[in-house]
């Protein structure tokens, strides 16, 4: 399995995360400090929307329901990321 970790936050052109700012890492997660978690949530919140619609549209309600639990969670987390222990 590939780890995933973003470029810092200042590297960003504006606050949207896409796929091109995805780094894999060895196999090992490097999430260092709290923008980066920040990040990361952000980036989950939107492609798992866009999933959800995705499957909405095509009939899967219930992973399209599934999809937008998650989307709501990882939004929820961007506000509230604490620096790792």
């Amino acid at each position: 399995m590939v780890a995933l970790a973003f470029k810092k936050s200042t590297e960003l052109s504006n606050s949207d995360v896409g796929p091109s700012d995805i780094i894999a890492i060895n196999g090992t997660p490097k999430i260092a400090d709290r923008n980066d978690r920040e990040d990361i949530a952000l980036y989950l919140a939107q492609i798992t929307g866009e999933l959800a619609v995705l499957a909405r549209s095509a009939q899967f309600d219930l992973l399209g329901y599934f999809l937008e639990m998650a989307r709501i969670e990882a939004k929820g987390h961007a506000g509230s990321v604490k620096a790792p222990n």
